[in-house]
């Protein structure tokens, strides 16, 4: 016989009815939790508000309103994992701020009714059929159509009029996400509308990031792809490649990023510094570049690679419209070179730089990091600058001195990676004469050395002073 702790919960439901002034007061006094995991990111116009509280005084308001009662959730969280669980801590913080209810389906029609009966939106002019005691109709008029301006009888009908409500007793928040696209099953919900409704931490940090970036992402996507939740997934995108590298970008990989406490959560500040670049320069110099190729979701996912390189490595950008110039020229050639890059593990799928566009594996991925940070060396000068610490540096010299060197550490005479020349966790531009004893920060006063060699170097150099 299997025991209550059990690692996925059954969800149960109870049919209730709420009235009008019922949902209205829970919702102006904050009682029920409008979670923006259950949320589209538009919400109803005034026209979208008119048409729904005309359906619900004509009757047609059939559709039940889906709450979760924090209480009896909260209950059956500590039956059936204990206190310890995250999602226990979830609605307890919930229900510490004395939310009653969370909603799993109806965010606008609770928005909806409030704001009418709160006189924030008119109804619109006509008749409407309500038959209720000896009222057959009432017609809205120019100067009679906001709810404190109605009718007595017609207001006390209006507030009592009973709303169907589905409240969930017993689930977990995996529950109320299955639930939700359930609900939802007649629109079929895409991968990342399916994530949204996860209510967690990183849910949350993704939609207020793109909120707060709106201006730029409504330049890159339209607003039926906003809506459907296409910037949330390329900041998720985004993070996933922040968090853990090169990685398959599949929807496997950017579910696993939904949670309290993931790494992309942790790691979340350097997401938001990259879509903040990204929108910088759209909301300046236009979005079209990243259309070269007609390859669009891919170059922004290769110019993030390439942002979070540079960022990792101390190469800030100078001028950004350069950059930008610089990347949409430098791509387009990519896309249009024809050379084989990938053969596939037994010869059979030969791809150019174009083909592996097309795809999202960690193989396609690193092979596109790879071109990417090569390209380095050609940006324009004074666009780019290596920072260590005081000192100042164009990133290109790292190639040119590569180069000269023979691909070797001056120091050492080892070689170097070509895949280390920009990391500057590996290879360290160094003074020939020490910058400490005042050697100057030019090209001709530079070489690139292993970062342990030049440490060593620099504690070698270092006087001890006479006892």
């Amino acid at each position: 016989m299997q025991t209550l702790q059990t690692k996925t919960m059954k969800t149960n439901t109870k049919t209730y009815t709420l009235t009008v002034s019922q949902l209205a007061s829970l919702q102006k006094d904050t009682k029920i939790y409008l979670d923006e995991a259950f949320q589209s990111n538009t919400r109803w116009n005034t026209a979208m508000n008119q048409a729904y509280i005309k359906s619900v005084l004509e009757g047609k308001a059939i559709t039940p309103i889906t709450l979760g009662k924090i209480s009896d959730l909260l209950s059956s969280i500590e039956l059936h994992y204990g206190p310890t669980h995250s999602d226990y801590q979830f609605f307890r913080d919930l229900l510490d701020q004395d939310f009653i209810y969370i909603t799993i389906d109806g965010n606008n029609r609770d928005n909806c009714i409030c704001k009418f009966l709160n006189n924030e939106f008119p109804l619109s002019e006509g008749k409407y059929y309500i038959e209720h005691n000896n009222i057959v109709y009432f017609e809205a008029t120019k100067n009679n159509k906001y709810f404190k301006d109605l009718d007595a009888e017609v207001r006390n009908y209006i507030e009592n009029i009973s709303l169907n409500t589905l409240v969930v007793l017993q689930s977990d928040r995996k529950g109320l996400a299955e639930l939700f696209s359930n609900i939802n099953e007649g629109l079929p919900l895409n991968n990342q509308e399916k994530r949204n409704a996860t209510p967690c931490r990183f849910g949350a940090l993704v939609r207020n990031l793109v909120q707060s970036h709106l201006n730029g992402f409504s330049m890159l996507y339209s607003s039926k792809n906003i809506n459907r939740r296409y910037p949330d997934e390329l900041v998720v995108t985004i993070s996933t490649i922040v968090a853990h590298g090169i990685k398959n970008l599949d929807k496997n990989t950017l579910d696993a990023a939904y949670g309290d406490s993931t790494v992309e959560v942790i790691s979340f500040n350097k997401t938001a510094t990259i879509v903040e670049q990204l929108s910088k320069i759209v909301v300046n110099y236009g979005a079209a570049g990243f259309d070269v190729g007609g390859k669009k979701n891919s170059n922004l996912i290769d110019f993030a690679m390439l942002l979070n390189y540079l960022n990792n490595n101390s190469i800030v950008i100078e001028d950004y419209e350069a950059f930008y110039n610089w990347f949409t020229e430098s791509q387009g050639e990519r896309i249009e070179d024809p050379t084989i890059l990938y053969y596939g593990k037994k010869g059979n799928n030969p791809r150019s730089y174009a083909g592996l566009l097309r795809g999202s594996s960690s193989n396609f991925l690193q092979i596109r990091l790879s071109k990417l940070v090569d390209s380095i060396s050609s940006t324009p000068d004074n666009v780019l600058t290596f920072r260590d610490k005081d000192r100042k540096y164009d990133p290109k010299i790292r190639f040119s001195l590569w180069k000269s060197q023979g691909g070797r550490c001056a120091l050492t005479g080892e070689p170097i990676d070509a895949r280390h020349i920009y990391d500057g966790s590996v290879t360290h531009i160094d003074h020939k004469d020490p910058w400490s004893k005042g050697g100057q920060t030019t090209v001709e006063n530079a070489q690139l050395v292993f970062a342990n060699a030049n440490l060593r170097k620099g504690a070698q150099l270092v006087e001890v002073p006479s006892l």
